[in-house]
């Protein structure tokens, strides 16, 4: 006992020595915990309450210097050692059991302060308050209390402030791993449906599913098309980058009506067309149909649709977004501009005899006017060189060129040949028609439409007995059957754009008319009818002629002397028998022209116009020079050696 007072006089001497620094240099060997006790209340100026005895002993040695404020860590060390608690009263201490600190009226708080024991609340935001309870309640001393409250989510936990400190430190760390966050991410391409399980599939495997903190929550809302994310903002951020990899522009499944314009196309035509396709793009498997986004493959195929719309020349689909992706593409192909054919006919009747008899008129070899006598005869004009312009020439040697105005190719014919072909049909046509040989039964032309049927009619409607029938008596009523007939020319074209500017052209030519003076009467005719059909492939404005229409008339004929061949017997002297006939041959010329725009069109109204006006004049020079030349004159001698070799010499472009 004595020895316990000397200590606590040198301990309390120590102290007083060095009061100004607060620091105390304190060792304590076998001091009695009572004596401890009240040496902590001298020191701190604080009343202690003690209610019993405090039984053990204090050993503590110190090898420097402790601060004032360490004594109560130190004093809760020693006590908390040996199983009690110093608690704080208004104006006292009082040492009571661990045990019973927590009930002991201690004081809660928010904040950790001081260095007693307290109870102090920790509310969670992120995290649940009981699982955290029973995560830190092992790391706390055996004297430390901790309570969850589940309405509140919140922790309370009675320890002393070291313990506290700790505590808090933990918590805050699991908080702030826990923390989570809600981003909402609105889709620009892919639909939400389509990416919502595909996004939540991702975030299961991505992210452990045991841990809370861990877990991204995936929901949808269809409305605005947005993804909302509920979790830590790192896991957010790392399922982001996921979702902008799905949200791409792809075909989705769901069918849509679209309303697609013709520009060039008949609707009728083009709903056949489509139809058909759509039909076969409906019997395709599923999985043929690429899916690229987030566009989910349904397992139930969808059909599309096609309806023409005749009044707005418009296509009404019902397709997925991939379906109208491939029909458009095929419309936006055949809904072009279509090239036209542009086809001038000359329907003429020659009458063979006369037409040698001209052709002997003239000169020409066994009376047949043919191409190369007309050259001949151009050769040696010695006229007035004839202006082209270049209007005319371009048209006939330029390029040409498709609906975007990409090159196809050259005009297979040459300036030259095409003159030459054309000159000489009019030349021919012209020196037969002016000595009565020809006559043009009709001068058709018609603009038709690429591979699709033209037809032009001239004649006339007649009406035809069929039958007849009368009763059986003498005043019955004579009832006539009749039926109306086309009596006239009839010209089929169906043209055919080719490569290369060629046209290919089926022809059926039909021409009936009516024998004179055949039939008893005007409603029983007889006719003749002459029809050619062929198939022909010429180029670009070059000339077909279907000849072999052919029509023969003859018999007997009389001459005779007027009066005297009248006489009996003696008029014999005076009357000449013989027989005559005539052959006449139907001679169709047809020129296609391709005509690719209006711009075209137009070029070829000026082409033909100016055409027309050269083929006049160069017919008059010819046949001014056949008629000098039937005639036998001689050229005089001061007439200037002719400078004209061919026909191209003679035309000279302005």
């Amino acid at each position: 006992m004595k020895f316990v007072k000397k200590a606590l006089i040198v301990a309390l001497l120590s102290i007083a020595t060095i009061n100004a620094e607060e620091l105390i240099d304190v060792n304590f060997n076998n001091m009695d915990l009572n004596q401890f006790v009240k040496m902590i209340g001298k020191i701190t100026g604080k009343n202690i309450l003690l209610t019993s005895k405090l039984n053990g002993k204090v050993n503590f040695i110190s090898t420097k210097k402790i601060s004032k404020d360490s004594l109560f860590s130190l004093a809760n060390s020693i006590l908390g050692d040996k199983g009690y608690a110093l608690i704080e009263h208004d104006d006292f201490l009082e040492v009571v059991k661990t045990s019973d600190a927590a009930g002991s009226g201690l004081e809660v708080t928010k904040k950790i302060s001081g260095n007693l024991m307290k109870t102090v609340l920790f509310p969670l935001k992120y995290s649940n308050a009981a699982v955290i309870r029973a995560k830190i309640k092992p790391l706390l001393h055996k004297s430390a209390k901790v309570i969850s409250f589940k309405s509140g989510n919140m922790l309370a936990i009675t320890a002393y402030p070291k313990t506290l400190k700790s505590v808090q430190t933990l918590i805050e760390s699991i908080e702030s791993d826990g923390r989570r966050g809600t981003t909402i991410i609105k889709l620009k391409h892919a639909a939400v449906k389509d990416v919502f399980q595909n996004v939540n599939n991702i975030s299961k495997l991505l992210f452990p599913q045991t841990i809370q903190s861990e877990k991204v929550g995936v929901l949808k809302d269809d409305t605005a098309n947005t993804l909302i994310l509920v979790g830590k903002k790192a896991n957010v951020d790392k399922l982001l980058k996921y979702i902008r990899n799905l949200d791409i522009k792809g075909e989705s499944i769901e069918q849509k009506m679209y309303v697609l314009p013709l520009q060039n196309s008949d609707v009728e035509q083009m709903e056949k067309i489509i139809g058909k396709l759509v039909a076969q793009m409906n019997n395709m498997p599923q999985s043929a149909a690429p899916s690229k986004g987030a566009g989910r493959k349904s397992s139930k195929p969808t059909k599309a649709m096609v309806v023409g719309d005749k009044e707005r020349n418009a296509l009404i689909v019902l397709a997925t977004p991939f379906q109208i992706k491939n029909i458009r593409q095929v419309i936006r192909k055949i809904d072009v501009a279509k090239p036209q054919v542009y086809v001038k006919a000359k329907i003429i009747e020659i009458n063979i005899q006369k037409a040698r008899n001209v052709g002997l008129k003239y000169g020409f070899e066994g009376g047949k006017i043919t191409s190369n006598g007309l050259f001949s005869i151009a050769g040696n004009l010695g006229a007035p060189t004839l202006m082209v312009s270049r209007t005319l020439l371009g048209f006939l040697s330029s390029q040409s060129t498709d609906s975007s105005g990409n090159t196809i190719s050259k005009n297979p014919f040459s300036f030259g040949d095409s003159i030459k072909e054309l000159f000489a049909i009019g030349i021919k046509v012209d020196l037969l028609q002016s000595n009565g040989a020809a006559h043009t039964l009709s001068e058709p032309s018609v603009l038709c439409s690429n591979n699709q049927d033209a037809e032009i009619y001239v004649g006339e409607t007649r009406s035809i007995l069929v039958s007849s029938s009368q009763g059986d008596t003498k005043d019955a009523v004579v009832r006539n059957k009749y039926s109306r007939e086309d009596i006239g020319i009839s010209l089929k074209v169906k043209p055919r754009i080719s490569s290369s500017n060629k046209v290919a052209l089926k022809v059926e030519a039909v021409i009936e008319d009516i024998v004179p003076g055949s039939g008893t009467s005007l409603d029983r005719p007889t006719t003749i009818k002459r029809k050619v059909t062929t198939n022909a492939i010429v180029s670009h404005g070059q000339t077909i002629i279907l000849g072999g229409l052919m029509k023969s008339s003859g018999g007997k004929t009389i001459s005779k002397v007027p009066l005297l061949g009248d006489i009996p017997i003696l008029g014999s002297i005076f009357t000449s028998n013989g027989y005559s006939e005539s052959k006449i041959n139907v001679v169709i010329y047809l020129t296609p022209y391709i005509v690719r725009s209006s711009k075209d069109l137009s070029r070829l109204r000026e082409f033909l116009s100016e055409l027309d006006n050269i083929q006049a004049r160069y017919s008059r020079h010819i046949h001014s020079k056949l008629e000098y030349r039937s005639k036998n004159y001689e050229r005089p001698k001061s007439t200037p050696k002719p400078t004209h070799t061919n026909l191209l010499d003679y035309l000279r472009v302005k």
